[in-house]
């Protein structure tokens, strides 16, 4: 059971190593998905009709859009 709390004052929180927390996962889910459409250009440039070089110019531009916007 939780322990009363007369003052109703909020815990401490450890403010900065959220933040840093928050940062990490964001670039993880950031890059993540950015090998994630480049690996399905890459499978499809290899079992379907989508040439290379375009697969090679467009996961170039993911890499580039997302590097410089976020």
């Amino acid at each position: 059971m939780a322990a009363h709390n007369p003052d109703n004052q909020a815990p401490a929180m450890d403010y900065a190593e959220h933040e840093k927390t928050f940062s990490l996962f964001a670039e993880l889910i950031k890059w993540g998905t950015a090998l994630s459409l480049i690996l399905v250009l890459l499978v499809g440039a290899i079992w379907g009709p989508l040439p290379w070089i375009f697969t090679l110019v467009v996961s170039a531009l993911i890499v580039g859009v997302i590097a410089k916007l976020f």
